[in-house]
């Protein structure tokens, strides 16, 4: 099995991601390492990377590919960035780790430190416009999406680390720090051309800074979810944490909930930086996005730097891959529940498109049974919502997952007192409308033989017809089906038959 290590060298961190590569197109992550070695606070008066933190640097990639090569067939991609751009000793330091380590240390420049956050953002979130912003360690990027395409780019010289050096921060911002560091940052975006005449009112936020921030807000909100990639939230709320942080002291913003402690020393300037941004070009709207260089890298080499086409079915399938579910039978299953959704809107009376959800709910109907048959329509809800899963939004997990318990137990009051608080009204019934039909369409192929191959359904005043068109003999399944009839009639008032 081949297996490939990604190692970021940032300014403020050495991360490793480690992946297993299933198939052609699919990963499954086995683990993720990170140190804070913190580069790009180690410079000297010449600006050279100091032997003390040349010599953690060191001990930090030892570790990490002590640990890569502990499986078989691994490729080992180190990448370094801004901390080594600017490092005047950098090509020493690449030659000492190669001599030591055998390790090759490639320098991205700023525009491939976006390029592959753009490639990570667009494959793992649905977006098709918006500004995508990474503030790191020593280095800000910026990268203008529209229509999936990158437009423009550049990297700015300044990350949460060095802003917090550069004005003296240590504890609380004073006025006149702030004054500063707000000229500073204002100077800073005045200067990039392009950046004026942007009309997305989308941000799109990468890095832990601004992942915090997400955090922080969740918090905020006693958010239901532990998810954190694809959290939308509301612009302004970048502004009121930054006010809330940035006259607490170093102390005091180590009890706020959200908010790592490994990086409330160097907070303020970030979240400043962010606030400011969403001002300048009235951002209405963040988006975290917790993937970022490494998954970009990886995603690069799994599909050739060719953007996925449809996110949400890569994801799925390299789960159900990763999980060996049945996949045929899977989108069977979805091909029939959406069939009798679009053919009994008449009955339901829904009339916006539900196909994410469906397809969601369908696709992982039976992922629980790797865990244990019995109840494993709980293990799949589980399963949809703790998975890495691309281009549906939070309330359509959630509603997948409550899909995924009716269609068996039809009790989801627990799901909804968990979660209720991100469903509305016709998202519960739909949810009801969706589970009785998956239920209906998981028993018409229960034997797995994808026999029944299509439907036709008839509807009158009191009585709905199911007409199945199979390959060969389907009374079991008919039969397995109708049970489901009783239900049918409670919710829609209209009596079932399937023939």
């Amino acid at each position: 099995m081949k297996h490939i290590g990604i190692i970021d060298v940032g300014s403020n961190s050495v991360r490793l991601l480690f992946a297993e590569i299933t198939s052609k197109s699919s990963f499954k992550i086995l683990t993720e390492f990170k140190e804070y070695v913190r580069l790009g606070s180690g410079f000297d008066s010449k600006g050279n990377i100091t032997d003390n933190k040349i010599d953690s640097l060191i001990s930090v990639l030892n570790l990490y590919k002590n640990f890569c090569n502990r499986f078989e067939d691994t490729e080992m991609v180190v990448t370094a960035t801004e901390a080594f751009r600017r490092a005047k000793n950098q090509e020493s330091i690449i030659q000492t780790v190669k001599n030591n380590l055998n390790l090759n240390i490639r320098v991205l420049s700023g525009e491939e430190e976006a390029y592959y956050d753009y490639f990570a953002a667009i494959n793992t979130l649905d977006i098709k416009d918006g500004l995508i912003m990474d503030i790191g360690g020593s280095s800000t990027e910026l990268i203008l999406v529209a229509n999936r395409t990158l437009k423009e780019c550049v990297s700015l010289q300044f990350g949460a680390i060095t802003l917090i050096e550069k004005f003296n921060i240590k504890d609380s911002i004073d006025e006149k720090q702030e004054k500063m560091l707000k000229d500073f940052l204002l100077e800073s975006f005045s200067s990039i051309p392009w950046l004026k005449s942007i009309s997305s009112t989308t941000l799109i936020g990468i890095g832990g800074s601004i992942r915090n921030i997400g955090k922080i807000s969740k918090k905020q909100k006693d958010y239901p979810l532990n998810l954190i990639h694809n959290y939308i939230m509301p612009a302004k709320s970048a502004e009121d944490i930054y006010n809330d942080v940035k006259n607490k002291t170093l102390e005091q913003r180590k009890k706020i909930k959200g908010l790592s402690k490994d990086r409330a020393d160097i907070f303020v300037g970030a979240s400043l930086a962010v606030s400011m941004l969403v001002n300048i070009l009235s951002i209405n709207e963040i988006i975290i996005c917790r993937n970022g260089l490494r998954e970009g890298l990886l995603l690069s080499k799994l599909f050739h730097k060719k953007p996925i086409d449809n996110i949400l079915d890569f994801s799925i399938n390299n789960v159900l891959i990763n999980n060996s579910i049945n996949i045929t039978h899977s989108f069977h299953v979805y091909k029939l529940t959406s069939l009798l959704f679009s053919s009994l809107q008449s009955v339901h009376k829904i009339n916006i498109s539900l196909d994410k959800v469906i397809k969601t709910a369908s696709m992982f109907h039976n992922a629980g049974v790797n865990i244990s048959y019995y109840y494993h329509h709980r293990h799949s809800a589980y399963i949809i919502l703790n998975s890495s899963l691309y281009g549906i939004s939070h309330k359509e997990c959630v509603m997948s997952a409550c899909i995924d318990i009716y269609q068996r137990s039809e009790n989801i009051q627990s799901m909804l007192n968990e979660y209720g608080n991100m469903l509305e009204k016709e998202d519960i019934y739909a949810i009801k409308v969706i589970g009785i039909l998956l239920r209906i369409a998981e028993n018409l192929d229960k034997d797995l033989s994808g026999s029944i191959y299509d439907l036709k359904c008839i509807v009158d005043d009191a009585v709905v017809i199911i007409k199945t068109y199979s390959k060969e003999p389907s009374d079991f399944l008919i039969s397995e089906a109708q049970n489901s009839s009783g239900l049918f009639k409670n919710t829609f008032n209209k009596s079932l038959y399937i023939v």
